[in-house]
């Protein structure tokens, strides 16, 4: 899986374009903090079962072994930022795939897969908000890593 960056960030569908300049933001930050890549995949099935089955397949190349995968999920963990960062790091050398599943979620089998799932917060959040926030604390993440004022403990 050498051709990945060290972190791709995976979600679903297009971004409106009311929310493209707020997740630039944090690409390009990103972007100078390490190798970064925001993939976006298209949604796409008949049903919950068949969006969810179909992003499986979409998400294979990105979730092989030597990757650890993170899924942004209701059913995950509920994690400070600190915390958060240390589980990033505990994640290299491997490369990082991070990912916020369809408007259906994500397969079972996909998740139990997973290497680990955190929650954005007890609330339900929209795609485009969950997407961003996501985005935020993995940026975020990266400046508590490497010692960076962005975040204020």
């Amino acid at each position: 899986m050498g051709h990945l960056p060290d972190i791709s960030f995976v979600s679903f569908g297009k971004p409106k374009a009311v929310w493209k300049p707020i997740l630039e933001i944090y690409e390009k930050r990103l972007a100078k903090a390490t190798t970064f890549k925001h993939v976006i995949l298209r949604e796409k099935g008949d049903g919950p079962v068949d969006v969810q089955a179909n992003a499986t397949k979409l998400l294979e190349p990105y979730s092989g072994p030597g990757v650890f995968v993170l899924v942004f999920d209701e059913r995950g963990k509920s994690l400070n930022s600190p915390a958060f960062a240390k589980v990033l790091q505990a994640a290299r050398p491997k490369k990082v795939t991070a990912v916020i599943g369809t408007s259906y979620g994500l397969a079972d089998d996909f998740l139990t897969r997973a290497d680990r799932l955190v929650n954005l917060g007890a609330m339900t959040l929209p795609h485009e908000i969950a997407r961003a926030t996501a985005l935020e604390q993995i940026y975020r993440a990266e400046t508590i890593l490497a010692g960076h004022p962005y975040h204020h403990s």
